[in-house]
């Protein structure tokens, strides 16, 4: 350890050099702290540069010694008679390390004060910052509520104008459709009205028509009906046989027929005079059977009602 002591005092003197001066600059700086240079700013720092040992460049290394030049070896001397061996001496005691110089004491009021009114400008430009960011921000924060309630009310109007403009247009068009509505209607019902006029003139003729053809056809049934019922008459005349004495002969009868003229049932519906009489008249029906058939089927009857009354 001394021995390495001994090698580096030049860079340990240094070393303790530098620092002292650095020390005594960093004294001065703080008790005249508060004196303005001309032409500087009050407030400013006064910028120090502290140097440690590792930044000091390195000295140089020694130059070792030349090494010695070789002895020549001796002669080998005949082996002394061993010694006794001497006794073990006591190590030395090692030297006190040299007490640490005493650093210069700073004014520790001085520094104090100088702290706080750096701590205090410190606060001042943070306090004024934060009111400026402040401020920036609100002013940007009422700056863009501006904006977006202009852009707000311009859209209302527009989304007013856009909804008054299709509201209109609704109105309109909802006229136009109304009005083309109440035209169709109108054509509508004047062609149905036209359509039923025509229909109804149309039935009215067909009905005079109908009505003409089923009177002419009603009176040509009832004629051929008339002759068909006249030529049953005839035929169940021509069989009957005059009873003696049997004179102005007149009777109503009822007969039942199946279509091709077989007679079913036969009734006198009242008395042609006496009883000789009414039972010729029955044996002129059943003679009569079967009875002339219709010239056609729509004048059939399947029950008929004559009267009997033969020529004299």
């Amino acid at each position: 350890m001394w021995q390495r002591l001994r090698e580096n005092w030049r860079s340990l003197l240094g070393a303790g050099l530098l620092h002292a001066v650095i020390i005594g600059m960093l004294v001065v700086s703080i008790q005249f702290g508060g004196i303005v240079p001309s032409g500087g700013a009050p407030g400013e720092a006064v910028e120090a540069v502290v140097v440690t040992p590792q930044d000091m460049p390195p000295e140089p290394e020694p130059v070792p010694e030349p090494a010695p030049a070789p002895q020549p070896e001796p002669q080998p001397e005949p082996e002394p008679e061993p010694e006794p061996e001497p006794a073990p001496q006591p190590e030395p005691e090692p030297e006190p390390e040299p007490k640490p110089e005493p650093e210069p004491q700073i004014d520790q009021s001085a520094s104090e004060a100088a702290a706080e009114r750096l701590a205090a400008e410190r606060e001042a430009r943070q306090e004024a910052e934060r009111k400026a960011r402040e401020a920036a921000e609100r002013k940007a924060r009422e700056e863009a509520e501006r904006k977006a309630r202009e852009e707000a009310e311009r859209k209302a109007k527009a989304e007013a104008e856009r909804k008054a403009r299709e509201e209109a247009e609704r109105k309109a068009e909802a006229e136009r459709k109304a009005k083309a509505e109440a035209e169709r209607r109108a054509r509508e019902e004047a062609a149905r009205k036209a359509r039923e006029a025509e229909e109804a003139r149309r039935k009215a003729l067909a009905e005079a028509m109908a009505a003409e053809s089923a009177a002419r056809a009603e009176a040509q049934r009832s004629e051929a009906r008339r002759r068909y019922v006249a030529a049953i008459k005839a035929h169940v005349e021509a069989n009957w046989l005059r009873p003696p004495g049997a004179e102005d002969i007149r009777c109503e009868v009822r007969v039942e027929q199946l279509p091709g003229g077989q007679v079913v049932s036969y009734e006198l519906l009242e008395s042609c005079g006496n009883d000789a009489v009414d039972r010729s008249v029955e044996q002129a029906i059943i003679k009569s059977d079967p009875l002339p058939r219709p010239p056609d089927r729509s004048v059939f009857e399947r029950e008929l009602i004559f009267t009997f009354e033969p020529q004299s």
